[in-house]
């Protein structure tokens, strides 16, 4: 009997060291687990804390945790992950300063968008009444035109009057009414050159706003990207027996937070690729659909 249960001592001890050797995950779940499943590599993990602050669920989590696994998966071809509520490893998302900033640049982003999009309207609206002062300017100057022809031919006939001897009474009164609606007509285009002149200077005053929105913009965005830097991975954390969950900013960008803290669950350490999952800084990876990098693979392969 003694040497039966030293053998299976002896097999489970073997058993163990392959998994920790082949399934480093595996060190993460409980002896029991192990024990009762010993085929099962897989990963263990539960969600164990959510502070109400962030607005979710533990429903939404565990969708989400699941998805964050499926990266691994989809990447592989190879199922790392299992919830299971009574795992060792547990998920914690914990509020505190790092999603203050979070919210914070999320406001800051939502107010420089906004002012993006009124500049943009502002400036459809200004590009549209130069076109029509463009139009306006072109009729004025055809207006203008034909009234100076006008005036030359009647300035000739004038003339030819006056050589011939001045006016006769019966031209008088058809000369008097003709310079009667060249003076009508010489005031009428002088309103709408004025009222054209007017025109331009709200088109100044409009370009002037533009470019007063287009420079508070700009340093908007200056201050923007001096106080928010890259976000780092360091809003998660793995110790070793919990990931913990500090700040995201979107569904995708807790999706890939937890995503990268699961890899170092795996056993994985960071890499140098900016697009990869276990790159440190999250901020060249496509946060709505990505996809394991080779150098995330290589990771894997080399552990």
């Amino acid at each position: 009997m003694r040497l039966m249960l030293l053998s299976l001592l002896v097999i489970f001890l073997l058993g163990m060291t392959y998994q920790n050797r082949n399934h480093p995950q595996v060190r993460n779940n409980n002896l029991l687990d192990r024990i009762q499943h010993p085929f099962d590599t897989r990963l263990r993990y539960r969600i164990a804390e959510i502070d109400p602050r962030f607005g979710l669920t533990e429903h939404e989590i565990k969708q989400i945790s699941q998805q964050a696994t499926d990266i691994w998966k989809e990447g592989t071809g190879k199922d790392y992950f299992v919830y299971d509520p009574n795992a060792r490893l547990t998920i914690h998302l914990i509020y505190d300063q790092r999603q203050n900033e979070s919210v914070q640049r999320r406001q800051q982003i939502g107010q420089i968008q906004q002012s993006q999009q009124l500049w943009s309207n502002k400036n459809l609206q200004l590009k549209q009444f130069k076109d029509e002062l463009e139009r306006t300017n072109a009729e004025l100057e055809t207006k203008k035109n034909q009234l100076d022809m006008q005036l030359q031919q009647y300035n000739q006939h004038i003339a030819i009057i006056n050589q011939n001897g001045g006016i006769a009474s019966s031209q008088r009164d058809p000369l008097i009414q003709q310079q009667n609606q060249l003076q009508q007509q010489i005031f009428g285009l002088q309103q709408e050159i004025n009222i054209y002149n007017q025109k331009i200077q709200q088109l100044n005053l409009q370009v002037d706003d533009l470019n007063q929105l287009n420079q508070q913009i700009d340093s908007s965005v200056k201050n923007f990207n001096q106080r928010f830097q890259p976000r780092l991975f360091d809003k998660g954390s793995f110790n070793g027996k919990q990931i913990n969950i500090y700040e995201f900013e979107s569904i995708d960008d807790l999706r890939l937070t937890l995503a990268h803290e699961f890899g170092h669950a795996l056993g994985l350490k960071h890499n140098q690729n900016p697009q990869a999952l276990m790159y440190p800084v999250m901020k060249e990876q496509n946060l709505q659909n990505f996809k394991l990098s080779a150098a995330d693979l290589a990771l894997l392969q080399a552990r």
